[in-house]
């Protein structure tokens, strides 16, 4: 099963590319924008086909990428290859995209294995595409090399995977406390128009945003609470609203769960689990 989907706002174009190889298994679909020559993230491997004869026709200048994730760094090799083009990204992104890195089955599964990139070039702050000036914002929790792109005279913000929405799993090696602090800088800039990676918002995406802040602040304090209580295991799950997708945990060799969640807030709260 495979979907393709666009949108487009303005000058800006979206495009949403996922995969699934079995049909009764729904596709993880991603979004990659394209404005005045830049494109900003690159999908999954598995849709390499699909992604190249999208953007065949369209003047790519340069690939900026959001953060290593393989559902957006897939195709970063096979487009600069295709369209001649520098990628930019933050340092940590372009040391892991230079080799191969390990996934685990079910990230093969969803999105494939992604093809080396070496020489990327770490991002200028700000860099230009045509007329507009976009400027990279270390945005750290969902992964600890991510980076969001603010055009600060239009109000967009090219996030990534740093919003998503009101999470109720996370990845192993997701931070809680990173994610709170990223989220309370961002909301230091100007913006209105947030270009999420799977879950866009074109409207009132500062509210969003501060939407997402309180309920990642309130989260914290009901898990802490109900800790100093003495609440612990499936109870503490139940006290934050939460509950353990069993058969996602398994699916991906646990590594996205509930349980995550719950781990980051103790664990950096210098509680054990």
């Amino acid at each position: 099963m495979k979907i393709r989907q666009t949108l487009e706002h303005g000058p800006v174009r979206g495009y949403r590319f996922g995969y699934s190889p079995v049909r009764w298994m729904r596709a993880v679909p991603v979004w990659c924008y394209y404005l005045d020559g830049l494109l900003i993230d690159t999908a999954q491997r598995h849709m390499q086909q699909e992604v190249l004869q999208t953007f065949a026709s369209l003047p790519i200048d340069q690939i900026a990428l959001t953060h290593f994730h393989e559902d957006h760094s897939g195709n970063a090799a096979a487009l600069r290859q295709r369209h001649n083009c520098p990628v930019l990204a933050g340092p940590l992104t372009a040391e892991r995209v230079a080799r191969p890195f390990s996934l685990l089955p079910y990230e093969r599964f969803w999105f494939g294995q992604i093809d080396a990139c070496p020489g990327v070039v770490p991002f200028p702050a700000p860099f230009r595409t045509g007329a507009y000036a976009l400027q990279p914002i270390p945005t750290y929790g969902h992964s600890d090399d991510h980076h969001v792109l603010l055009e600060p005279n239009e109000g967009w913000l090219f996030a990534g995977d740093f919003y998503i929405g009101n999470l109720k799993i996370f990845r192993r090696g997701e931070n809680i406390y990173q994610m709170i602090n990223s989220t309370r800088q961002v909301l230091g800039y100007d913006f209105d128009t947030l270009f999420c990676g799977h879950n866009p918002v074109l409207t009132n995406g500062r509210r969003a945003v501060e939407q997402k802040l309180h309920y990642l602040e309130t989260l914290v304090d009901r898990v802490l609470t109900a800790y100093r209580r003495g609440v612990r295991g499936a109870a503490l799950l139940r006290a934050a609203g939460l509950r353990e997708t069993w058969w996602l945990r398994a699916f991906t060799s646990n590594d996205v769960s509930a349980h995550h969640l719950i781990r980051s807030i103790l664990t950096d709260a210098e509680k054990p689990l």
